[in-house]
């Protein structure tokens, strides 16, 4: 009995506030609800979660990369008051206001993918788009022997990843004089509207040696779509990303590249970083994830199912930042 009394003396001694905090809530925002890349997002922040002891929940438009949707999204978790929240912006200038809101709120906010300005936050995890851009653009055109037409598949082209991949291909192309850059169209990051415009590309232009893809679903559509045509083995396809239909794409030989682009990792990265603020822990301004291109013979580590994923190494991804 008497010990009965010193462990109910211990509990009301302790802080409800705290026994909340010891398993913090933590939101994490993706674009949509259909692109594996923020499936895999989302499976790197549920790890994350699992690992470091905190509750993960999701937040995504229903209507693909809808910013009033997104909006009314961050509106309503303000209201809830989670710990923190880890948020890529369905257009990084339109939902300024809203980490606004947030900042304002006095939650903490790690930014993902798509980089903001005016805005306060922990820190930012991600890839350099412009370095990515250049670099798949340039194993494209080495592909191709140097020389040759070519298409660009653009992304959505209000979002800051699309606008720096397409920066660094214009770049590649400026070293590249012998390419001819025929098009370049938006595919909105979805498979079903790139291939609809490359379906029309095809038509207008009987020759066309490689796509650049923004990403690995649209790069997946247009080599369907060429194989479709009898064109398959006619163009090189590169796509970002190394999602699995990317990868199994490029093991069968209907791609040739992606430049792997970690939603798992960058999931995984961003909501422990989360977290660890939360408990105090000192964090870079910025985590940078470095540019991987992945091809056939280098494929293999990334034809696993996202579940199954090893985590990234927390301590030497840290370290890293040092020697960037």
């Amino acid at each position: 009995m008497r010990l009965l009394a010193v462990v109910v003396a211990a509990m009301l001694a302790f802080p409800v506030e705290a026994l909340a905090q010891a398993r913090p809530k933590i939101v994490v925002f993706t674009k949509n609800v259909t692109n594996p890349f923020w499936k895999a997002v989302r499976v790197g922040a549920d790890k994350a979660g699992k690992e470091l002891g905190a509750d993960i929940e999701h937040a995504a438009p229903t209507k693909p990369d809808n910013i009033e949707e997104q909006t009314r999204l961050v509106e309503d978790w303000i209201v809830r008051k989670p710990a923190a929240m880890v948020f890529v912006p369905v257009d990084f200038k339109a939902l300024v206001p809203s980490i606004q809101k947030v900042n304002q709120a006095g939650i903490p906010v790690v930014i993902f993918s798509n980089r903001m300005s005016d805005v306060s936050f922990v820190t930012y995890v991600g890839s350099d788009d412009e370095t990515i851009g250049y670099e798949i653009t340039k194993y494209l055109i080495k592909s191709i022997g140097g020389k040759g037409k070519i298409v660009h598949i653009d992304g959505v082209p209000a979002a800051i990843t699309a606008q720096n991949r397409k920066k660094g291909m214009e770049r590649a192309l400026k070293e590249h004089p012998q390419i001819e850059l025929l098009a370049s169209q938006p595919g909105n990051y979805r498979r079903l509207p790139a291939v609809q415009v490359f379906e029309n590309l095809m038509q207008r232009f009987p020759q066309i040696d490689g796509v650049v893809c923004a990403n690995d679903d649209m790069a997946v559509g247009v080599a369907e779509a060429l194989a479709g045509a009898g064109r398959g083995g006619k163009t090189k396809v590169v796509g970002i990303d190394a999602i699995p239909d990317g990868i199994a794409a490029i093991q069968a030989g209907k791609m040739q590249a992606s430049a792997d682009y970690s939603g798992h990792d960058q999931g995984y990265l961003a909501t422990s970083a989360a977290i660890r603020h939360l408990r105090g822990e000192k964090l870079p301004k910025e985590i940078a994830l470095p540019v991987v291109i992945v091809e056939k013979g280098n494929s293999k580590p990334w034809a696993v199912p996202v579940e199954d994923k090893p985590k990234p190494d927390w301590n030497k991804v840290i370290q890293s930042q040092k020697k960037m």
